[in-house]
């Protein structure tokens, strides 16, 4: 339960990153590259802006692949 709870901290927090991937901090990167098979999954008819994508992975928390939940969590770790 506590990991979870962390892993929905970390989305928030990695996932409010803007700007181009070449921008973004290592642990946003590796997020990214691990949560985009999930995102498509999960939130490919979702519009990009206002942070609906972060609002989908949150709705979709318990769905995630382990290798995403890790990646959030780990970044967050790192925060």
């Amino acid at each position: 339960m506590r990991k979870s709870k962390l892993v929905v901290a970390g989305v928030i927090l990695v996932l409010s990153t803007s700007g181009a991937l070449a921008q973004l901090k290592p642990g946003a990167k590796a997020v990214l590259g691990a949560c985009k098979p999930d995102i498509a999954r999960l939130c490919s008819q979702v519009p990009l802006g206002g942070g609906r994508i972060k609002a989908c992975m949150k709705e979709n928390l318990p769905n995630l692949s382990e290798p995403c939940k890790e990646a959030l969590f780990q970044a967050w770790l790192r925060q």
